[in-house]
């Protein structure tokens, strides 16, 4: 029995070593196994490392640069302002236009020339950042420490660049000359104005004033600037009224008299009024709208609407009529819009058309197109009445409106009355062109009476009307229905 227990156990331990050498073995080969697909995994994991390192440094180019050129674009323009300490610094920022008439139609199709003008320009100006903004503007930094720097010295530093572009350009494999026009501001980096955006809107806003100058050279004016902006919140409010909020305007009616009786008005004259935080008056308001025809017409509309109203409720209450004077620009003749209009709103009462008569500014073109005279011919055909306004302020040939059947009367511009007695040339002017329109059996009316010296001069003339604050101030529409229904 124990020689059998001897015999065993050097069994026994030699087996187990077997098995301990084996699991040893085992574990040696798997760890290897490990450590060389470790080693393949590094390798992959570095290649795939290495390809988002290139897609990030490529998107990285396509963000800060046009397409795969070297020509930094504003996003980078930006960007390196922005690492700028902008406490101690100040920015002399410049917007460029490549050819105060442009040059290159498209960057893609320009990418050698524009990059060729972008090194020498960057070569010959060495601006603290430079970016091409598109195929027609280049935006330029300095940033100096000399935070004292005047107004002039900005200017002087915007003629230095101007000096400095280059004056020819590569296109299409041809030299051709090329101009600049630049805006240019100062500012330091504690500016209220400091802000890319709040810089960019301002030089794009001076830029339209560097084309229109000789030099191709305009400074921000921030007094300009503000102006023109308070002029666009005016007319967004403005147009809002008129495109939303009809009721926000309403008339005021200025009376016309005979020279010989200024007791009972003969005519009047509505005048439109603005509600408005501003109170602003028409002569603010008016040439807002002066190039925006649709504005124009959605306007004139209103006032039409307002005059027919009340003509309707003084025909209803069989009261007399007057003549409603109302003013329209020429241009509104050249469509039928406004005749269309019209004739919806006299559907019901056609004989209140008899009491409208519309002014027409004379401006600098007498002559009316032959779409104008069409639409006088069918407006003339429901009853209206035409005026000339402004008569005599043009140097044109006045004869075609005098010899117009259309033109029942003609206002008289004030400035030939406003200078009678200060400049003794007026006079002869006045009676001569008064004494035209009289030949012409057109009615005369003077406007811009304004004191009494005027009027007696005014009231040399037999069956003249008059129209200004020495006679009447315009009267509010319960003034005018009460003045009418005395």
């Amino acid at each position: 029995m124990v020689f059998n227990l001897k015999r065993t156990f050097p069994n026994y331990f030699s087996f187990m070593n077997n098995i301990y050498l084996s699991i040893a073995i085992l574990v040696a080969a798997m760890s290897f196994i490990a450590l060389i697909r470790t080693n393949q995994l590094r390798k992959k994991d570095l290649k795939v490392l290495n390809e988002i390192k290139k897609a990030k440094d490529a998107l990285s180019k396509s963000v800060l640069y046009h397409g795969k050129s070297d020509i930094p674009n504003y996003m980078f323009f930006m960007q390196r302002l922005m690492k700028v300490d902008r406490k101690l610094s100040r920015f002399h920022v410049s917007l460029i236009k490549l050819g105060r008439t442009p040059v290159f139609d498209s960057i893609e199709g320009n990418i050698d020339s524009l990059s060729e003008l972008f090194k020498d320009i960057s070569k010959s100006c060495q601006p603290f950042a430079l970016a091409l903004h598109d195929s027609e503007y280049l935006v330029m930094a300095f940033v100096t420490h000399d935070t004292d720097s005047s107004q002039r010295d900005a200017q002087s530093k915007q003629f230095e660049i101007l000096e400095k572009l280059p004056k020819q350009v590569w296109v299409n494999n041809t030299q051709v000359p090329i101009d600049y026009a630049i805006s240019s501001m100062s500012l330091t980096g504690q500016s209220s104005l400091y802000g890319i955006d709040k810089v960019q809107r301002r030089l794009t806003f001076s830029m339209k004033f560097a084309l229109e100058s000789e030099n191709g050279a305009f400074y921000h004016n921030e007094k300009l600037y503000q102006a023109e902006m308070y002029r666009k919140h005016v007319l967004l409010k403005l147009m809002n009224s008129i495109s939303f909020n009809p009721d926000d305007f309403y008339l005021v009616f200025q009376p016309m008299f005979k020279t010989s009786n200024l007791d009972k008005p003969k005519r009047y004259e509505a005048l439109v009024r603005w509600r408005n935080t501003k109170n602003l008056g028409p002569k603010m308001f008016m040439p807002m709208i002066q190039d925006k025809p649709e504005l124009q017409s959605e306007l004139t509309k209103i006032v039409v609407n307002q005059v027919y109203s009340m003509l309707k409720i003084k025909l209803d209450a069989q009261e007399k009529l007057k003549p409603i004077h109302l003013n329209i620009s020429g241009a509104m003749l050249e469509n039928e819009q406004l005749l269309n209009y019209l004739k919806k709103v006299i559907r019901d009462t056609p004989s209140i058309a008899a009491f409208i008569t519309f002014e027409i500014t004379e401006g600098s073109e007498l002559s009316l197109s032959e779409n104008a005279q069409s639409t006088l011919r069918k407006m003339s055909n429901l009853g209206f009445s035409f005026a000339v306004d402004d008569f005599g302020k043009s140097n044109a040939d006045t004869s075609s409106v005098l010899n117009s059947k259309y033109f029942n009367s003609v206002k008289i511009d004030k400035a030939y009355i406003s200078d009678i007695q200060s400049k003794a040339d007026q006079a002869p002017k006045l009676d001569a062109i008064v004494q035209i329109a009289k030949e012409s059996k057109k009615t005369v009316i003077v406007e811009g009476i304004e004191n009494h010296h005027q009027y007696e001069y005014v009231k040399r003339f037999p069956n003249v009307y008059l129209q200004g604050y020495y006679a009447s101030v315009p009267l509010t529409m319960n003034e005018f229905l009460s003045n009418e229904a005395a």
